[in-house]
């Protein structure tokens, strides 16, 4: 008799829930806008089974309090807003922390671990390993702010269709940002955290051949435990071209997962030990909606709608004099990798 198939979690599937949830939510918002009507009872009217959905909407409106409701995932959260985000992705592997209430987390690590026997003969003392104990601080929680704007067409769709279109539309706006930083070598400052590339110097690339691309991987392996940090389940996150390629060549015993990101230029190849990775969320994302307001349409560099000398930043829209619903997602977040678990090389020749 055959053995029955055990039952295992869809770890897919839920994140497809908690992503939907997150969507349904921040559609709500919108359209409670765009109606006058409460976001809360927006949502019991068009997805009344949600109860997910409805604590994001719990959570997300200040001043409400949280205290009483049930606690949810909060990198889940995260990981709806910027789905393809290979950074996200990279801090659910990673060691995950709340911050709430919290500046900075210090997180202990070995700056050397001396060899010490392990075989003693009997009645012999035990060597007592002298560990010298470093840290990596995680934290401040710098203030991630996304907005983004839809047409006020959005209340005549349908809501499934308005949660389909806020969604694409948030996910299209945050997860090249996010992964633009999160992958940087910038230092830390008061806008943001530093980039989990900063002050990592690259790796030689190997010279151009069959076994190339193999060569890059494991020297980027082969570095991260020369540092002393456990390689085991080892990410790799490159550009889109360089991560077809890993994942056409490497065989099915390949068992490191690689991440797609268009933070990263081509040719450009980063390995990340999880171990090493940590990351931190203050809060909840707050959802704020208006149909009111008056926006500067600029992705690189905004400015003020009107700045110290005057000058008035260009393009600027009202919202209620073009029909545009302004959407706007505020959170509070932070990430830390210890030294030497981030490795990265540059102009790979393959």
């Amino acid at each position: 008799m055959n053995a029955p198939i055990p039952l295992r979690p869809d770890f897919a599937e839920a994140h497809r829930q908690q992503r939907q949830s997150w969507h349904r939510a921040v559609a709500a918002s919108a359209l409670a806008v765009s109606k006058g009507a409460d976001p809360s009872d927006v949502l019991k009217a068009a997805w009344p089974s949600d109860q997910r959905a409805a604590l994001i909407l719990r959570a997300a409106q200040s001043p409400t309090s949280t205290d009483d409701f049930p606690a949810f995932d909060k990198t889940g959260l995260y990981q709806s807003l910027a789905p393809s985000s290979a950074a996200l992705q990279l801090f659910e592997r990673g060691l995950q922390l709340d911050l709430a209430g919290i500046t900075t987390i210090r997180i202990p690590n070995f700056a050397s671990l001396p060899p010490a026997p392990i075989f003693i003969g009997e009645g012999k003392p035990a060597p007592n390993v002298h560990w010298t104990f470093d840290a990596t601080a995680l934290g401040p929680a710098r203030k991630v702010l996304i907005l983004a704007a839809v047409t006020g067409e959005l209340e005549a769709a349908t809501p499934e269709s308005a949660s389909a279109l806020v969604g694409r539309i948030l996910a299209d706006a945050s997860s090249k940002s996010i992964d633009a930083v999160a992958f940087g070598a910038a230092a830390a400052d008061d806008d943001q955290p530093a980039g989990l590339l900063h002050g990592v110097a690259p790796i030689a690339a190997s010279a151009a051949g069959p076994d190339a691309m193999a060569e890059d991987l494991g020297a980027l392996i082969s570095a991260i435990g020369a540092s002393g940090i456990d390689p085991s389940g080892a990410v790799f996150v490159c550009s889109p071209r360089e991560a077809t390629i890993i994942k056409i060549k490497v065989g099915p015993k390949f068992d490191h997962p690689v991440l797609s990101t268009l933070g990263f230029p081509e040719k450009t190849v980063a390995c990340f030990a999880p171990a090493a990775v940590a990351s931190g969320y203050q809060d909840a994302p707050q959802i704020e909606a208006s149909k009111t307001t008056t926006v500067h349409f600029e992705d690189g560099s905004p400015a003020d709608i009107v700045g110290n000398d005057s000058a008035i930043a260009v393009p600027t829209k009202s919202a209620f004099q073009t029909h545009l619903i302004s959407i706007r997602v505020r959170a509070r977040a932070a990430w830390a990798v210890t030294p030497g678990g981030a490795q990265v090389i540059n102009n790979v020749n393959w």
